[in-house]
């Protein structure tokens, strides 16, 4: 083989090793991509738990507002538990047939317990109140009314299939609230026609729960008192307050 020949052969070489090189050196780069995939994970689940918290501070203000009536202030006082869903209408819980989400507290030996989260449907209600923002509640009156919130663990409608006795709320009816295992209240005008019918597909919203314990949980075990957090402390301090009676 002449001098040539040789040379033709040792640069091919030199090419195959510089590739070789260059082809082990580029996976490098995927490290960064990993960490940013990581950061999205994190920034997805902080909000998730932001706007856990941002539900349980609607519901203290909703609370208070509740409690402006001594009327059913003095009911919250008798409730078992009760059942806040802050927003629906154009504030955003009811529209078009989307559904929203609510918390649920039980009263146990120590006090109210801590949030469950909870999610409902009931694509009429929006409707009937005229497509008004509002609020809802269920004051739970009886052990039933609550056991039926914890130990769910499927979808399940407030009507007669629940075996539940839903009575409206008005000031001047206040004697019929004690024939009621549940009694629904609303800050808006006109909402209660045909809204026992329209409270449906109420079940737990696990993955919230989740997000706002930082751990599995499951609503009966929040619902015993056996599950706390601190940040849920302020709605319930505001459940247990009591209001001066009028003078």
């Amino acid at each position: 083989m002449t001098r040539t020949a040789t040379r033709r052969l040792i640069v091919p070489i030199s090419a195959v090793a510089a590739a070789v090189a260059l082809a082990t050196a580029a996976p490098a780069p995927a490290a960064p991509r990993d960490s940013a995939m990581s950061s999205m994970s994190s920034d997805s689940q902080g909000h998730a738990a932001r706007s856990a918290q941002d539900r349980v501070n609607d519901a203290v203000s909703l609370v208070q507002q509740m409690k402006q009536d001594p009327g059913l202030a003095a009911v919250l006082e008798r409730a078992r538990g009760v059942f806040i869903i802050p927003h629906y209408g154009k504030g955003g819980f009811i529209v078009g047939g989307q559904g929203g989400g609510g918390v649920v507290l039980a009263k146990t030996e120590s006090g109210w317990s801590s949030p469950a989260f909870y999610s409902m449907g009931g694509g009429s209600i929006g409707a009937q109140v005229g497509g008004e923002g509002g609020a809802i509640a269920m004051i739970l009156m009886t052990q039933k009314a609550v056991d039926r919130f914890a130990n769910a663990t499927s979808t399940w409608s407030l009507n007669g299939n629940a075996g539940l006795t839903v009575v409206n709320w008005s000031g001047k009816t206040q004697a019929n609230t004690g024939k009621g295992d549940v009694i629904l209240w609303s800050n808006t005008s006109g909402v209660y026609g045909g809204l026992t019918a329209s409270v449906t597909h109420i079940s737990p919203d696990t993955k919230m729960d989740e997000e706002y314990y930082q751990r599995t949980v499951t609503s009966a075990q929040i619902l015993a008192g056996n599950i706390n957090s601190p940040s849920a402390d302020t709605l319930r301090n505001a459940l247990a307050s009591r209001v001066a009676s009028s003078r």
